[in-house]
């Protein structure tokens, strides 16, 4: 009775010693920082970014980054303006000079000169509209078109001059600086903050005409021109400094996020609703930020100090080069940096070609443009680089730059050809568009009839580009995580338990049988 008391005690304690060490195996054998749990456990989200800056704001896509260099998107023609200025002069006409009516068309007027290459005329209206709002007494928001307006007029009309060095052309881009940030001043919100970030150009440009030096060394954005490929894509050693790489910031990443605002995650979210801005902006906070690097505090750029979310700035470049003065060398090295500092390789490499075909609008100084010409195909070889990058056998983790798999070197050298088809095509569909709007005009169609377009859509495909899987955060859970690796944990700890008790009692059955048999040829000799 003893003897199996002993046994049963062996066959407990070694069963508990398999179960301690079923479980840690298990765990450690489905946990640590390379581990990739299954693909069956990922669960899909959006980006913090697809809440807008702003309460009824638009959300940036990166597809609409992608459009903007390659021209995806519609445009109107001369004749447009031209129809739309002699239908608004008619209006005029028919209206008193003090009637409040004749403001917004004093503003469509302006708009329509200026999109004619007419600033200087464009500006003139714009100022005496101006006068006579002042003159009834309006003051504050009401006079931010006035502001906004005459302060881009007189941006685009003076630029050339003034980077020249003509003392009255820069006093009148100064003037327009001036009345643009007046413009956020009244109304910060307005064009989805569009003209604070015209605003912050203006000024770093400004600054440029005493220091030339800066365009060697920031983009428009204060983004660092010389900071390193790894310091703008090594998601390894950015978690807790820049964060660049990604989009989101680390907490965000390693799925902390969904903590401190469930309903971000919910299925069927509507990450645009006015309604619900103020409680789902608090995940904004997790948008990887860009700008405003070393050295740009000495920069005399007032209206932008600080880093700010990445889509933030873009979304105010878009609005610049769909609706203002078109394609720019400025604007297409800034989207090149910050789509390289959130990872976005394809359209980052993009937008550094767009730069470098338009470097001869950079600068007058020639060597300003190419620096201009150098860094952009700098960028284009470092870029190309790591997205064919293989890590050696030897190294089990993921190199830095695999933010997904290694493409191969024929579909790197395929890049200038795809980016010459795409602009091609963005700029034929441009081309079409105006044709189109240019014969229903010259047939006197109106410009102003909502259907005026439906021929020229019907059977052709959307020009703006599906927004792909690049807005898709794939994460697994905390939750998710933790309940997978304690089931192997206790699945491990089942099978080393019982294969111990297994063993162990073999092996005491074993034991006490040879025993036996010992015992009975002893007691026969």
């Amino acid at each position: 009775m003893a003897s199996r008391v002993r046994q049963s005690i062996w066959t407990v304690g070694a069963a508990a010693l398999g179960l301690f060490a079923g479980c840690v195996g298990g765990i450690a054998s489905h946990a640590g920082p390379y581990y990739k749990p299954p693909a069956s456990l990922a669960e899909r989200a959006p980006l913090p970014h697809h809440v807008p800056p702003f309460a009824g704001g638009a959300a940036l896509r990166f597809a609409m980054v992608h459009d903007v260099i390659h021209e995806r998107f519609p445009r109107h023609g001369r004749e447009h303006y031209r129809s739309r200025d002699w239908h608004t002069r008619r209006r005029l006409a028919a209206l008193a000079p003090d009637d409040p009516a004749t403001f917004p068309l004093a503003d469509d007027l302006a708009v329509g000169l200026e999109r004619l290459g007419r600033p200087d005329e464009a500006a003139a209206v714009a100022r005496d509209k101006l006068a006579r709002q002042q003159a009834k007494g309006l003051s504050g928001r009401d006079l931010y078109t006035s502001y906004a307006n005459l302060g881009t007029f007189l941006i685009h009309a003076s630029f050339a001059d003034a980077v020249a060095g003509v003392p009255a052309a820069r006093q009148q881009f100064c003037e327009g600086v001036g009345l643009v940030r007046k413009s956020v001043e009244v109304n910060p919100e307005a064009h989805f903050g569009r003209e604070r970030w015209q605003t912050a150009v203006a000024e770093f440009l400004l600054a440029a005409m005493h220091d030339r030096e800066l365009l060697r060394t920031f983009d428009c954005l204060g983004n660092r021109l010389d900071l390193g490929i790894e310091e703008c894509l090594n998601r390894e050693a950015n978690w807790m400094q820049t964060g660049y790489g990604r989009a989101v910031d680390a907490q965000f990443s390693q799925g902390k996020a969904v903590y401190g605002l469930q309903s971000f995650f919910e299925p069927g979210t509507d990450h645009a609703d006015p309604a619900r801005w103020t409680e789902l902006s608090r995940i904004r906070e997790h948008i990887t930020k860009v700008g405003a690097e070393k050295g740009w505090e000495a920069v005399p750029v007032p209206s932008h100090r600080k880093p700010v979310p990445f889509d933030e700035p873009v979304l105010g470049i878009i609005g610049m080069w769909r609706q203002g003065g078109g394609a720019n060398p400025h604007f297409a090295l800034a989207l090149g940096e910050v789509m390289l500092r959130v990872g976005q390789r394809h359209i980052a490499w993009a937008a550094y070609e767009r730069a470098y075909r338009l470097a001869d609008r950079y600068w007058p100084d020639p060597s300003l443009r190419g620096f201009l010409l150098t860094h952009c195909r700098k960028r284009q070889a470092e870029i190309e680089q790591t997205l064919t990058y293989i890590p050696p056998a030897s190294d089990s983790r993921p190199a830095w730059q695999n933010v997904t798999a290694p493409i191969p070197a024929a579909e790197v050298a395929e890049l200038r050809p795809r980016f010459e088809a795409e602009l091609a095509h963005g700029q034929g569909y441009q081309r079409a568009y105006q044709e189109y709007e240019n014969k229903q005009i010259a047939k006197g169609a109106s410009i102003f009839d909502a259907h005026l377009f439906d021929q020229f859509h019907a059977g052709r495909e959307p020009i703006a580009s599906a927004v792909g899987p690049e807005e898709q955060f794939v994460w697994v859970s905390q939750g998710k995580r933790q309940t997978y690796v304690v089931n192997w944990g206790l699945a491990g700890g089942t099978f080393g338990a019982g294969l111990a008790a297994v063993v162990v009692a073999g092996y005491l059955r074993w034991r006490s049988s040879r025993k036996r048999v010992d015992s009975e040829l002893t007691a026969a000799d």
